[in-house]
């Protein structure tokens, strides 16, 4: 039977990692994790089921219910291992804007590499340690700012929103050039024409006086995310 109702709405943290019920168990939360970011990588975050991630790894759906009492659970835990990936430096940067960019770049490439993580961001699952560490280690970046600790955290909920979203983005995109065939050129320039087409329609004339300027040249992706997080960061800390 799946956990008690208080057991299910508890971060699974908060739970004994090895329950009482049934056999020893033999597999630890990160191999779970891991199994179920497999799947989801591959086949998206609706085959991630406890059945599913069970037959995965060769354990009774029943028996996984030891060591992870609901799916939820089983979520909050790819989510704080997919945070994991991040990378620290041993030695606190010297350039803190340089660090908080380093970090929204790994934000955008563990989305792009794990597309099914901005979704489930939306409505975020219970911090773990690998979440606090990250969160731990970008206040100690904004330390010398002056802010207050709301500013902070509003901060590091913009950067890493952003990063997330843009990296699930990229993924997408990834994804139809693999199926189609297109190229990411052509998706750059589907956008801009259907814009210059309403532009001409005359019934946008703010979007029309803007297209009349010079037009600059078509950025990649990893130069518009570079841009756009400088800008972030400028906005909030100033400069």
């Amino acid at each position: 039977m799946a956990g008690t109702w208080t057991d299910t709405h508890l971060p699974i943290w908060s739970l004994p990692e090895r329950g009482e019920r049934g056999p020893k168990p033999r597999h630890s939360r990160t191999e779970i994790a891991a199994a179920a970011i497999r799947i989801a990588d591959t086949e998206g975050i609706g085959a991630v089921t406890m059945r599913r991630v069970a037959a995965d790894l060769g354990t009774g759906t029943m028996s996984l219910y030891n060591y992870v009492p609901a799916k939820d659970h089983l979520v909050q835990l790819m989510a704080d291992q997919a945070a994991g990936e991040y990378a620290y430096p041993r030695r606190p940067p010297q350039d803190s804007r340089a660090a908080i960019a380093d970090l929204a770049r790994q934000g955008r490439d563990i989305a792009r590499r794990h597309p099914w993580l901005p979704a489930i961001m939306h409505r975020p699952p219970p911090m773990g340690p690998s979440t606090v560490r990250y969160i731990d280690y970008f206040l100690g970046l904004l330390a010398g700012t002056g802010l207050d600790t709301a500013a902070k955290m509003e901060i590091i909920a913009i950067i890493n929103g952003f990063a997330l979203m843009y990296g699930g983005m990229q993924a997408a995109l990834d994804d139809e050039r693999a199926r189609t065939g297109i190229t990411e050129q052509q998706q750059q320039a589907a956008p801009v024409t259907a814009l210059a087409l309403a532009a001409a329609s005359g019934n946008y004339p703010n979007l029309g006086a803007a297209l009349a300027a010079p037009a600059p040249r078509l950025r990649t992706a990893d130069e518009v995310f570079r841009s756009c997080v400088i800008r972030l960061i400028d906005g909030a800390l100033g400069g």
